[in-house]
């Protein structure tokens, strides 16, 4: 996101500068309407931009430990992504090269290959689960049988065995790495400016948008980026299983909810969704860096989030789990 020129305004007055036979200051009255104390600014921008990370991750992700580790992972990897494209910027700033379109390509790219390789590690950890747990049950079974003792009761089996594969599925695992790497982004982009912010008495504004204090901008970017950011994780583990499995199912019809299709060709359209609309709203930020442009960058920001959303639901959502988890979460175990 492009960083814009700032200017102080105290929350009440606008101090200008004339000039004149004799320098003096003037204080005027500056949009009364647009101030608000600094307490109620920070509280509520911060509020704004972490809300929904801080929801999924105490309603959703806290509760279970399997899932915190999938947090911690993937906002590793975002950090990682960081480090790949911050050192892309500096050659990029020996080299001379500043333009903005050239200067945002590598953060699409790392953050796009980071998050697929995040995808691909967890699902080379999900084999290795699945194969320890089928190897207990198998275990468990050549025990009843060789024993005198009478069989377990399956539910207690179904119990003790499956609860872990019933937790590590791709709806909670790609909510908890979303909420990693968007938790981790949004943190990057909006916590330091929010930090820095804390405790002044003036309210920081952006020329490119005078009308909005700029944490209350900021915070509207990060809030954008986090729900994108949680889709973009849908996209990659969808993308990224079918690239891995290659299983074609022709059952599924090409309805709403399913367009995409079920194959390898649909998890390369999925990865290429992702792939395009975050370059898109990399894109819409770029109005930030010339005064007003944020009356042209937060519609297409919104317009993208819209989009993004309704590609997933209209293509992926009723096929996003795998049919063996499907089963699973439905209570049809016993059919896998």
């Amino acid at each position: 996101v492009s960083r814009p020129s700032y200017y102080l305004a105290w929350p009440l007055l606008h101090i200008e500068r004339h000039s004149s036979t004799t320098e003096y200051f003037s204080i005027q009255s500056r949009k009364a309407n647009f101030t608000m104390t600094s307490a109620a600014l920070s509280w509520g921008s911060a509020f704004l931009a972490f809300g929904p990370i801080l929801a999924c991750l105490f309603l959703i992700v806290y509760q279970k430990s399997q899932l915190v580790i999938v947090v911690t992972t993937s906002a590793f990897a975002y950090l990682l992504s960081a480090l790949v494209a911050a050192l892309v910027w500096w050659v990029f700033d020996l080299a001379g090269i500043s333009h903005p379109v050239i200067v945002l390509l590598p953060g699409v790219f790392s953050q796009f290959l980071m998050r697929c390789g995040f995808v691909a590690l967890y699902h080379k950890v999900e084999d290795v689960i699945e194969r320890s747990i089928e190897r207990h049950q198998n275990e468990q079974r050549q025990n009843e049988t060789t024993s005198q003792a009478q069989p377990a009761d399956p539910t207690n089996e179904w119990t003790e065995s499956a609860r872990l594969r019933l937790e590590l599925n791709d709806w909670a695992c790609g909510v908890a790495s979303g909420v990693g790497f968007g938790g981790m982004h949004a943190v990057l982009l909006y916590g330091t400016l929010l930090a820095s912010e804390v405790g002044n008495v003036g309210t920081l504004y952006q020329l490119s948008c005078l009308g909005i204090p700029g944490l209350m901008l900021s915070a509207l970017n990060a809030l954008m980026f986090s729900i994108l950011d949680m889709v973009w994780m849908f996209f990659t583990f969808f993308g990224m299983r079918l690239r891995k499995s290659g299983s074609v199912l022709s059952s599924i019809s090409t309805s709403f909810g399913s367009y995409l299709g079920y194959s390898k060709s649909s998890g390369n359209k999925a990865l290429l969704i992702c792939f395009a609309t975050h370059l898109a709203a990399a894109f819409a930020t770029m109005p930030n860096s010339f005064q007003g442009g944020c009356t042209i960058s937060l519609p297409l920001l919104v317009l993208i989030v819209i989009f993004t959303v309704f590609a997933f639901r209209a293509g992926v959502y009723n096929i996003y789990l795998p049919p063996n988890q499907r089963r699973r979460v439905t209570g049809d175990e016993h059919r896998d």
